[in-house]
């Protein structure tokens, strides 16, 4: 029996182990709610417990949280709008007439159109991803010490977003449906590319310095993003 099958009759099904030569283990937490241990060869049974005991929380609160937003992405009730990875209920409210009022506690959304129907919801989700993705670009260049020239909010049919030599940048309006890290992980690809212009191992090591689970978003998008 190999130390790798050996190490798997101690942990969950849902866990695989991947022996490699790297320096440091690493967690990874999949979209699909997998878990991979990437350890170094002298890693033994011993090892791989040792990491699985101290990290075992943070591992399932992960999982719990991607596999519930998983559910509500799929399984919208008719009250419902898909928003930030989950289930917005909608409510008719009057007062709110330009700007929707979004609460994300109660995870609502008010405004004085139905956005049951389909024509004001596609509306509705434009105006606003260009609110909220304009903001959140902003928040995230400052933070991270990034300058770009433009932004322009689109819908494009393979792209999630791009780039131009001038610093243009362009965002899908439907990343609006996607949880915010995964929106997060596009942006920050985004402006990376204001700084290296291709898909090096240079650029993605600058990705992964931005947002260390970026493999977990790019994931997260293969697998679902056909449903945005």
């Amino acid at each position: 029996m190999s130390a790798i099958n050996h190490w798997q009759q101690h942990l969950p099904d849902y866990i695989n182990v991947c022996v490699r030569q790297v320096k440091w283990a690493r967690i990874q937490v999949q979209a699909s709610g997998e878990v991979q241990f990437v350890v170094p060869r002298r890693y033994d049974v011993s090892d791989v417990m040792a990491m699985y005991a101290s990290k075992q929380h943070w591992i399932d609160e992960k999982r719990r949280k991607i596999l519930s937003r998983e559910v509500k992405l799929i399984e919208l009730r008719s009250d419902e709008i898909l928003l930030f990875g989950q289930g917005f209920r909608v409510y008719l409210d009057p007062c709110q007439k330009s700007l929707a009022r979004v609460d994300h506690e109660t995870k609502a959304v008010y405004f004085a159109k139905d956005l049951r129907q389909s024509e004001q919801r596609q509306r509705w989700y434009r105006d606003f991803a260009k609110q909220y993705l304009s903001c959140r670009i902003t928040q995230l260049a400052e933070q991270q010490g990034f300058q770009f020239n433009r932004l322009f909010i689109r819908e494009q049919k393979t792209r999630w977003g791009s780039c131009s030599s001038r610093g243009n940048i362009s965002l899908n309006w439907k990343l609006l449906k996607a949880p915010i890290e995964v929106s997060d992980y596009v942006i920050l690809h985004e402006l990376a590319h204001t700084e290296i212009m291709n898909h090096s191992a240079a650029f993605w090591q600058r990705v992964e310095s931005l947002v260390p689970d970026y493999k977990d978003a790019k994931l997260w998008l293969r697998n679902h993003g056909h449903q945005l």
